[in-house]
């Protein structure tokens, strides 16, 4: 297990700011921020690469906050992989478990393993210079398994792959390392990936941590506007509310009405909240564009949708991979996504007329310190 309690460091005018995080054995933790937020920075100080001012940072009950790099047993994937352009595979793989002098009868049996785990034997004569980009990380990445580590720390390792391989290598690193069984950090800044390969994670902000749980919760329910802009969502609204019950927040906006679900986690901090003094209150709101549904017609609205019904007009559509993106102008403009066969399904194209609901769970409500 690794803890980090209220570390604080500096890295030139940058400040990382009393970073606490708890990362549990075989535990997939993903570190998810935008550049320049300070995910390295973190990196490196669990490494012992950048000098702390504040707090302690504890690898299965040993101190390691004053240790040297060579001493703390982590395993590091940096950015840009640092493998030995003047070596083979082979002698790249082999360099850790040299230099920390670890008995080669032990080092054979688990070099012969990970070779055939992250299928790269037929590979271990080739020179660095005449690997392709998914070859350089399975090598990098079995380099820091070969040092035995207790924990291991990926850097953004796929930022350097092309966006076909990109996809198959997240499942395919995520067996790898569920069949090492030890626990991992994950940098990234890229949502898909957070979402595929995380159990929990923790979203780094301006240095510090915005927001920290299961994926799940982090997704479904952003606990500040920041968190709900970095997470890609668009449909940020103001409006004053005007019925607060046990189960619903009801908010009135410039010309338009929206019913919220008033679950733990959806109006934050409203368990501490006195109904009486919060109507009238100021708030934003966002509301996931997955959480917009296209109603169709003849087909019976679903509970959670009938509080929230509007009438609009489509204005704009954009197509990605395998999702379409679709403004919808009505009291306001909703951005919806939902998958490309679903727009052929309803026979959608931009000028026509719908009717959309939204799910009340997926309206996120921030006050006070919210904002």
């Amino acid at each position: 297990m690794l803890k980090i309690e209220n570390l604080c460091a500096s890295a030139g005018n940058f400040l990382l700011r009393d970073i606490s995080l708890r990362i549990g054995d075989k535990e997939y933790f993903v570190l998810l921020g935008p550049t320049g937020s300070g995910k390295t920075t973190l990196a490196r100080c669990v490494c012992g690469l950048c000098e702390i001012s504040k707090g302690k940072i504890i690898l299965n009950g040993a101190d390691l906050t004053r240790l040297p790099p060579e001493k703390r047993k982590i395993g590091y994937l940096p950015q840009d992989f640092a493998l030995f352009p003047n070596m083979n595979v082979k002698e790249n793989l082999l360099f850790a478990p040299s230099v920390r002098k670890i008995p080669s009868e032990k080092t054979e049996n688990l070099f012969l393993r990970i070779a055939e785990v992250l299928d790269i034997k037929k590979i271990l004569a080739r020179p660095v210079g005449k690997l392709s980009g998914g070859e350089k990380q399975r090598v990098a990445l079995g380099r820091a398994l070969l040092a035995e580590p207790e924990i291991l720390i990926l850097d953004e390792p796929f930022s350097s792959i092309d966006e076909g391989l990109k996809t198959a290598l997240w499942f395919e690193i995520k067996e790898i390392l569920e069949f090492v069984k030890i626990p991992v950090i994950h940098i990234t800044h890229n949502l898909d990936e957070a979402a595929v390969l995380a159990q929990n994670l923790a979203v780094l902000i301006d240095g510090k941590i915005a927001q920290m749980g299961s994926k799940d919760d982090i997704f479904s329910n952003p606990s500040s506007l920041k968190v709900a802009k970095y997470l890609g969502i668009r449909n940020i609204y103001s409006g004053k509310i005007v019925d607060f019950t046990g189960e619903k927040i009801t908010i009135q906006g410039d010309n338009f009405k929206i019913v919220a679900a008033n679950e733990k986690g959806n109006f934050k901090n409203s368990e501490n909240v006195n109904p009486a003094t919060t109507i009238g209150a100021r708030v934003k709101f966002s509301i996931k564009p997955q959480d917009i549904k296209i109603i169709k017609e003849g087909v019976p609205v679903r509970e959670e949708l009938k509080d929230n019904i509007f009438e609009g007009v489509i204005v704009s559509s954009h197509f990605l991979s395998d999702t379409c993106l679709v403004k919808v102008k009505s009291a306001v403009d909703f951005e919806l996504k939902f998958p490309s066969y679903i727009y052929e399904r309803h026979k959608l194209f931009n000028g026509k007329k719908v009717r959309i609901g939204i799910w009340q769970k997926g309206i996120a409500v921030f006050h006070g310190e919210g904002l």
